[in-house]
């Protein structure tokens, strides 16, 4: 029994550097924390102009969220790959670390989620959305959101569902392959299900607030009387919205889609596709305060002035060229009826 779940191990170390391997551990890590670190200076630097309403609220929790996740996790799975995974993760070990990842992902979800019922609330139902206690209701919210995600994840710990180390040995997650115990099964339905909920209700609300949004900048453009800030507050909410909901649902789902095929049987077996299925779950917590600090109003309005720089640049050379040439085609029309007039060659 003990040479079969040591068996992939050895092969990895030792046909594949062990430095290779950690690469992408190595950079997960380094750009997650620096990111979130980032978000959260950015957050409280420009705290005197968001005011930390709501939206920014749920965007504090989830750097911290995503920040703290990868500090608690990425250095057990990277020891593992320095050591060269000379010994197997205990089960406590094993345990955290599933833990900390179901933990990470699911709270991240749910936050994406908040911001999306948040911005649908804001447009939407502005009265109700405007009141006194919002700031309070986004702290409850995110309290809410940690203690759900806590007791959701910490249930194999109580003996639904179970931990299990997968390929190559350096990180555990919830057990969805070994389905013909019950709880396993039953505790992975539910935990894959919630996530396609959240995924679906995310997409629903944000492509409602982008199609308003879309409509809204039709009608602006033939308002010639529409204010230059107004265009920018349309295109930056349109901007992130659309780059939270693309990167959330192509890190998120894939995970989510293939736990539901391990329990319902369609797919077998323990690899490196639930590896890369895992990194790229992890990556969307990378991506996620990059894309805050690039989507920023500030950002954007730097980069659409730049833009517009270039293309008045653009089309001032063009004029020139354009003026340069019909002067030049003059001139020599001018100089060629000069030759070619009779009358100028009579003395």
């Amino acid at each position: 029994m003990s040479s079969v779940p040591t068996a992939p191990i050895p092969t990895l170390t030792t046909t594949i550097p062990t430095v290779l391997d950690s690469v992408p551990v190595i950079l997960l890590f380094l750009f997650g924390v620096f990111g979130n670190l980032t978000a959260l200076v950015v957050l409280c630097a420009r705290r005197k102009n968001h005011e930390w309403r709501p939206f920014y609220r749920f965007v504090l929790g989830l750097a911290v969220t995503d920040g703290g996740g990868l500090l608690i996790s990425i250095p057990i799975s990277e020891y593992q790959y320095l050591s060269r995974f000379r010994e197997p993760l205990p089960e406590p070990l094993c345990e955290y670390l599933a833990f900390a990842y179901t933990f990470t992902l699911m709270s991240s979800a749910l936050i994406v989620c908040c911001m999306s019922v948040d911005r649908f609330l804001a447009t939407f139902l502005p009265l109700l959305y405007s009141s006194a206690t919002k700031g309070r209701r986004a702290n409850v919210t995110l309290a809410l959101v940690w203690t759900t995600s806590a007791a959701l994840c910490g249930l194999p710990v109580l003996g639904f569902g179970s931990a299990k180390v997968f390929y190559p040995g350096s990180w555990c997650f919830l057990n969805f392959i070994d389905t013909d115990v019950t709880l396993n099964m039953v505790y992975s339905y539910v935990y894959a299900c919630t996530g396609v909920i959240i995924v679906t209700l995310t997409l629903f609300l944000n492509l409602a607030v982008i199609l308003y949004f879309l409509c809204k900048r039709l009608k602006c453009m033939r308002n010639s009387s529409t204010s230059p800030s107004r265009n920018l507050r349309d295109f930056h909410v349109i901007g992130f919205l659309v780059s939270i909901v693309t990167v959330f649902t192509s890190c998120w789902f894939p995970l989510m889609v293939n736990i539901l095929r391990h329990v319902s049987g369609d797919v077998s077996g323990v690899g490196e596709t639930k590896l890369l299925l895992v990194r790229l779950s992890i990556t969307n917590s990378v991506i996620d305060p990059w894309v805050y600090i690039l989507f920023r109003r500030e950002v954007m309005s730097v980069a659409l002035n730049c833009a517009r720089r270039v293309i008045r640049t653009m089309e001032k050379t063009q004029k020139s060229c354009s003026q340069s040439v019909t002067g030049s085609r003059t001139h020599r029309e001018e100089v060629g009826s000069v030759h070619i007039n009779p009358m100028a060659e009579m003395p």
